[in-house]
Formats: C-alpha cells, sequence, structure tokens
C-alpha cells in the first residue's frame, strides 16, 4: 500500500506531462493527478459549462490528437493511478470520445464524471469502471456554498452509478480559482464534507483549489512579486476544522499555474512576448515577469533567475529538476538558451510538486489516505 499524499489539477500539455515525469520515483509514486484534456482548438472553454454543439472544426484532427494525449498520460503514469477528465471533449461526436475510453480500459488511469455531464457520459464512465476495477472520480465544481439541492444532485448520480457496488468512487472537491483572502474556499468545503461525506463510503476524498494568479507581474526587471498561496491555506484551515474526523480530505492544487489552464485551447497559435518565472515558498509564489524575444532576451532571463536562485526561500539545485534548471539558467551552466514560457512552467511546476509533496510527508497522520498498488 502506498501512501496518497496529493492531487495536483494538471492540464495534459507538454509542459505539465513533462513536469510530472521528472520528479523523483518517490515524489511521483505518492502523488495522482486530476488529468484535464483542454480543447484541441476554437475558442476558450469554461469547466462546467456546455456549449451548444460541438466546436472542434476538425472532427478528424481531434481524434487522432486525443490518441496521442492519453498515450501520453499512460506513457507518463506508468503504474500510478491518476484520474482523466475530458470534459471538453466530451460534446463531440461519440466516435471521437470512444478511442479514449478504448485507451483507459487496460491503464490505471480512472475516468471522471460529474453531476453536470450528460447520463450517456456517466453511463460510459461506469462501463469503463467496471471493465477496467480502477473506479472512478466524481468532480464536484464549488463555485458557492453547496446546499441541499446540490447533495440530492450527488446523491443522483451515484444512484446512476449503481453504488453501493464494486466500483471504487472519488469525491473530487474542487473550488477552482481561489485567489484572495476574503474567498470562503474553506467553508463551502467544510460545506461540501458535510453534505457528501455521508452519502457513500468514498475510496479518496481530495479538496483542490488554485491560488496561482491569472494576472502576472506588470513589469520586466523587477523585484520578484509574491502571490499568497491561499489554496494551502484553506486545505490547513478545513483539516484543523474536522479535528479527528475519520474522513481523510487528500491535499490538491493546480501546480504551479493558474486555475484555468486546462480551458485554453491546445492550439492556440503564439503566445504574448512574455512568460513569468515562478518559484514556491511556504506561503507564497515568487513571480517575475520575463521576456520572451528581443536580441538580449537571454542575459536578461539569467539575470531573473538569479533573483530567485538568490531569494531566501531557494531550497538548492539538488532539491528537485524544477531547481537545478533555474541554477543552470542563472549561472549559464546549463543548455545555450534561458527557456521560453512552457519551459518556465515546466520546472515551476517540478519544484512546486516536490515542494508540496515533501511538506505533506511532514505532516502528522497524513498516510491515512492510501493507494492500492496497481489499482
Amino acid at each position: 500500500m502506498v501512501e496518497l499524499l496529493y492531487v495536483p489539477v494538471l492540464p495534459t500539455k507538454q509542459n505539465a506531462l513533462r513536469a510530472y515525469a521528472s520528479l523523483a520515483l518517490s515524489v511521483r509514486a505518492r502523488t495522482s493527478p486530476l488529468w484535464t484534456i483542454p480543447p484541441r482548438a476554437g475558442p476558450l472553454r469554461r469547466l462546467g459549462h456546455r456549449p451548444g454543439a460541438p466546436v472542434d472544426p476538425d472532427p478528424a484532427a481531434l481524434t487522432e490528437w486525443l490518441r496521442g494525449k492519453v498515450i501520453e498520460v499512460r506513457k507518463v503514469q506508468q503504474a500510478v493511478p491518476a484520474w482523466l477528465d475530458a470534459f471538453h471533449v466530451e460534446d463531440e461526436p461519440g466516435s471521437v470520445t470512444a478511442g479514449v475510453r478504448e485507451l483507459l480500459a487496460d491503464s490505471p488511469l480512472r475516468p471522471v464524471t460529474g453531476v453536470e455531464r450528460a447520463e450517456w457520459q456517466t453511463a460510459a464512465c461506469v462501463e469503463l469502471a467496471r471493465a477496467s476495477g480502477n473506479g472512478l472520480g466524481i468532480r464536484v465544481l464549488l463555485t458557492g456554498l453547496p446546499d441541499e439541492r446540490r447533495a440530492d444532485a450527488v446523491l443522483a448520480l451515484l444512484d446512476q452509478i449503481g453504488t453501493p457496488s464494486s466500483i471504487a468512487v472519488d469525491l473530487l472537491l474542487d473550488l477552482g480559482a481561489v485567489t484572495d483572502e476574503y474567498h470562503p474556499a474553506d467553508k463551502w468545503a467544510l460545506r461540501a464534507l458535510e453534505l457528501f461525506g455521508p452519502l457513500h463510503q468514498w475510496r479518496t476524498v481530495a479538496m483542490m483549489a488554485g491560488a496561482f494568479p491569472r494576472s502576472l507581474p506588470e513589469s520586466f526587471h523587477a523585484s520578484p512579486e509574491e502571490a499568497h498561496r491561499f489554496d494551502w491555506d484553506s486545505w490547513h484551515m478545513v483539516r484543523h476544522a474536522r479535528g479527528e474526523h475519520p474522513l481523510h480530505v487528500t491535499y490538491g492544487d493546480y501546480g504551479a499555474h493558474h486555475a484555468s489552464g486546462a480551458d485554453q485551447p491546445s492550439d492556440s497559435g503564439g503566445g504574448p512576448p512574455w512568460g513569468v518565472l515562478r518559484y514556491t515558498a511556504e506561503r507564497t509564489f515568487l513571480l517575475i515577469k520575463a521576456p520572451t524575444e528581443g536580441t538580449d532576451r537571454c542575459v536578461v532571463v539569467r539575470s531573473l533567475a538569479r533573483q530567485l536562485v538568490e531569494a531566501h526561500d531557494f531550497r538548492g539545485p539538488a532539491y528537485s529538476d524544477g531547481e537545478r534548471w533555474l541554477r543552470d539558467c542563472a549561472y549559464g551552466t546549463g543548455g545555450p538558451g534561458s527557456g521560453n514560457h512552457a519551459t518556465w512552467t515546466w520546472a515551476g511546476h517540478i519544484q512546486h510538486m516536490t515542494y508540496v509533496l515533501r511538506e505533506l510527508r511532514r505532516l502528522p497522520g497524513q498516510a491515512r489516505g492510501v493507494l492500492p498498488a496497481g489499482d
């Protein structure tokens, strides 16, 4: 039996996939992501909001693209269980999404459903959960204080799944972006646990929120700005309020990226001429805006990276591949370049997930959430 300590919500994009694959084995073994497939093309989508009609302009390209995404997730997960949410492509033709389920059947990946999903989607997840033996996840989006009507919807979904049964079901409480001190995330989560906790013998209960800011520093060449990790605070407040409650709540966040990362299409063209170097401290994210264009950009980026490496909170190049890359970038001891926004996000995810997992290990009582080997 292996401890499950951490559920990062990650998009199936290269920077996140490479970051998870780059984690030390001891970190990866106790970290089960909730992978979310973004749209391939088309407009920005919002999780929980259904389009009126399929939006991908090329179903054939989408079919091949989806197949590649699922194969990539399977490759990086190896035998470690994780969840895979295909919300953003579920409204495409059935022939497109059927390929996703086929690839999940002989993998450790668990399908995800929710109260706002179509009945056919939940039925397909149940069929896959029975065939694979992996179970499934129910992702509940908390956009306000949940009430009894929300509990009734979750109970109706459980009835559709056919519980109690041999299918293991996970409760994934997703608070989305929690980026200010006035957000009542802990109150929403506590109410959700009060309402949904008694409805089922959940295999796993995870509370996930994203504190990485959507709006980033406005100026270049400045000292690092700090963004508070309100998700970390909210989970601790829930943990403290529940005391010795037997229902264990696993910590989750959105890594070192904002909560809408999976809502942005993968084929969205070129990005802005800047990105953000990032580093996770005990209570904050350290952020520095850096250019991705310009004749002297490499020199500028290295000088900005040195500010993070020389910060009091820097944990040293031996801590993870993320810290090692930052050190090499700062002092020019790595590759000839200084990366781009995708590389900076990749390094940020690695150091963040490593730090969070190791901090969770230090807390008493965190070994109660487990992943059955091979599940």
